[in-house]
């Protein structure tokens, strides 16, 4: 049997699988209006700001997400315990089937590339699809490279039908791409007015953004309460992904701006400490570039890093994250993030082979194994109006290291370690 047989009778099987799962719940997907937001980055926030536009407006809504599932405001069933971004569809199938006992109208899913190469939003019927970005990342090795990567991604757009909307990133340059592959309606969004959604900048500050939105024939000016280039990204791309709801601007503008704080991401960790502390999910070279984007606005000393290698990651994203990293921050301490083994020596190795190779000078970084510890020693090293990023968890709540998981939340860890050092 070739490699090309071997995919498609996988691929059959998995779409057989996830038939399964909707026949045995009654296929409740039905009557549900299902957004899709899939890409590199951005994905739970896009999901967030959809969902706050959605029930500002009284369409009670389910989120399927990183952060959580949700119905309504009710997690129902925490991040700790779930497998995936994107559950199996006999669990998927189970979450749609109780938001709808409970009058759930609309559901939001983070539909990640492993999602759709494993085919568990097969027989889901999309209203709307976003794409918020692609780039280089760690999901590559297992994808096989980027061409199958962005194969996945475009599974979603491609079984989108002509009433339908996709929703696509005009300076993206897979644009033309998923603009080819798909049958829906295309509103595409961006930074200037070549795109159907766009934007100017008023204001940027650390934990806002105000800005006019342009959409279509209307402009509304919107008080974001998120800061970062990105966010703002983000937040088009939900308007896009709401357009088939036929919402006023004034409508828009209530869901964005009553957008409620999102789990791990640009989260401030607030404490007696005289310097400042945020914990981000940011674990690819372009969240990389969008955390330095929004730490160059702050009014700050010293900038402090902390994030894990990946060992099972490409090491050309490894090295572009240390590039990106000890080219900015003055101090940058590597760690563990879901070894996946009982020691993150390796890959941590790699991280200082690659500094010794580009003379980075050794007052620039530290290596700590112990994430707690590296926390804690960037807790002890700052000063007052210091910055401290925690990067690359956000949320998550538990420690991989292959063999057994552990409990591990940094922003309950950090906040652990400043009452243990006197905060």
């Amino acid at each position: 049997m070739t490699l090309l047989e071997k995919i498609k009778r996988s691929s059959l099987l998995r779409k057989t699988i996830a038939f399964s799962a909707h026949l045995m719940f009654g296929f409740p997907g039905h009557g549900l209006a299902i957004i899709g937001v899939t890409g590199t980055a951005g994905k739970t926030t896009t999901c967030f700001m959809i969902k706050s536009i959605l029930e500002n407006n009284g369409i009670k809504t389910g989120l399927i997400s990183t952060a959580g599932f949700y119905i309504g405001s009710d997690i129902v069933y925490p991040k700790a315990h779930t497998p995936a971004t994107t559950p199996d569809p006999f669990f998927l199938c189970s979450l749609l089937r109780r938001m709808k006992a409970k009058g759930i109208k609309a559901v939001v899913i983070e539909v990640s590339s492993f999602g759709l190469m494993y085919e568990r939003v097969y027989g889901l019927d999309f209203a709307s699809a976003v794409l918020t970005n692609i780039s280089y990342n760690h999901h590559l090795a297992i994808h096989g490279g980027m061409e199958q990567y962005i194969a996945a991604k475009l599974k979603l757009f491609k079984r989108l039908d002509k009433t339908a909307i996709a929703v696509l990133p005009k300076e993206s340059e897979y644009f033309d791409l998923f603009n080819r592959n798909t049958k829906a309606k295309v509103i595409s969004f961006g930074k200037d007015n070549n795109s159907d959604i766009w934007f100017e900048i008023e204001e940027v500050t650390k934990e806002n953004s105000k800005i006019i939105i342009h959409n279509g024939n209307s402009s509304f000016s919107v008080g974001l309460p998120l800061p970062g280039l990105f966010n703002i990204c983000n937040a088009l791309a939900a308007v896009g992904a709401v357009k088939k709801f036929d919402f006023t601007s004034g409508q828009i503008k209530r869901g964005l701006e009553k957008l409620n704080n999102i789990p791990g991401r640009l989260e401030y960790i607030k404490g007696k400490q005289p310097f400042s502390i945020i914990v981000d999910k940011a674990n690819t070279p372009t969240a990389f570039r969008g955390i330095i984007d929004f730490i160059k606005i702050l009014d700050v000393k010293r900038k402090i890093a902390i994030y894990g290698n990946f060992g099972e990651s490409p090491i050309e994203e490894r090295e572009k994250l240390a590039a990106l990293a000890t080219n900015f921050f003055d101090l940058t301490i590597i760690t563990e993030d879901d070894p996946q083994e009982p020691s993150p020596q390796a890959s941590i190795d790699d991280f200082l082979n690659f500094v010794k190779k580009k003379n980075v000078s050794p007052e620039k970084y530290l290596a700590i194994d112990s994430r707690k510890e590296a926390i804690r020693k960037a807790i002890q090293l700052a000063e007052e109006e210091d910055l401290i990023v925690i990067l690359g968890r956000g949320n998550e709540k538990i420690m991989d290291y292959g063999k057994k998981t552990v409990p591990f939340d940094d922003r309950e860890v950090t906040k652990e370690v400043l009452k243990e050092e006197g905060y």
